[in-house]
């Protein structure tokens, strides 16, 4: 399937260190997909020593309607068309274009009755974990910085 007209929606390497994810895991509340990223964070303690933080944000897809999850590098299920210029491995992006989600707008408008329906198609690459997240959403959110105890 063919994907184009990238545009960022956030490089989560603004937060991540240089080497990246400790771990990625993902779980669904609803109709909502939550990636839970874990990494490390070296800080100051109270006493002047070096301490290593255990630290987590979530990535938040409202009203999903699809999620894929393939190896990366390895998949060849999409195809990226056109100027490839704006689109950064490791960061969140969303597609403009996108046949994956055209054709979910097709079989939905193919329900009689069927509401209007918003739809992007949201992808992001884990290079540590070598993962990478397609999602079809109505929204995504980033929660903030959470202390793993």
């Amino acid at each position: 399937m063919k994907i184009a007209q990238p545009k960022l929606i956030l490089n989560p390497y603004e937060w991540l260190p240089g080497y990246g994810e400790s771990k990625v895991s993902f779980r669904s509340v609803g109709a909502d997909v939550i990636l839970d990223v874990e990494y490390e964070r070296d800080a100051l303690g109270a006493d002047g020593s070096e301490v290593v933080l255990n630290l987590r944000r979530e990535i938040v897809f409202k009203f999903v309607r699809a999620f894929i999850r393939l190896p990366f590098p390895g998949s060849a299920l999409f195809e990226f068309d056109g100027d490839s210029s704006k689109f950064g491995l490791g960061e969140l992006t969303e597609f403009a274009d996108s046949e994956l989600v055209g054709a979910s707008l097709e079989a939905w408008r193919s329900v009689p009755g069927s509401e209007l329906l918003r739809i992007r198609h949201f992808s992001i690459q884990f290079l540590s974990e070598n993962i990478a997240f397609h999602i079809l959403a109505e929204d995504v959110f980033l929660s903030d910085e959470q202390l793993i105890s």
